[in-house]
């Protein structure tokens, strides 16, 4: 049986005042790197020479893994709590995908 609670870290304090904080600036490099990732998903669907999509393609790769550690670098600040998915969730989900796929072929 898996507990429902949240996985989270003490929250680091951030400054209230008017000023940028840490806090802030995590939470816009964080959206930079996400518009950054749909960004090379559209051009990687349009691109058609195989040098330039291949070059692309390591950037996407480079930015997702910094959003993700961006991600985490939040999570141990405790900025960001995660919950853990019950596994009949994961198991819909996973049944509902699978019929996509089937509809598919």
């Amino acid at each position: 049986m898996t507990s429902s609670k949240k996985s989270e870290n003490q929250k680091t304090p951030h400054s209230q005042k008017t000023g940028v904080n840490d806090y802030d600036l995590l939470s816009a490099a964080l959206a930079t790197e996400k518009n950054l990732t749909n960004s090379y998903v559209t051009t990687l669907q349009e691109v058609s020479q195989k040098m330039f999509y291949s070059l692309l393609l390591d950037l996407l790769k480079e930015t997702t893994q910094q959003h993700r550690k961006l991600l985490d670098l939040q999570f141990q600040h405790g900025w960001s709590p995660f919950s853990p998915a019950a596994p009949e969730e994961i198991a819909a989900l996973k049944q509902e995908f699978s019929d996509y796929r089937q509809q598919l072929k």
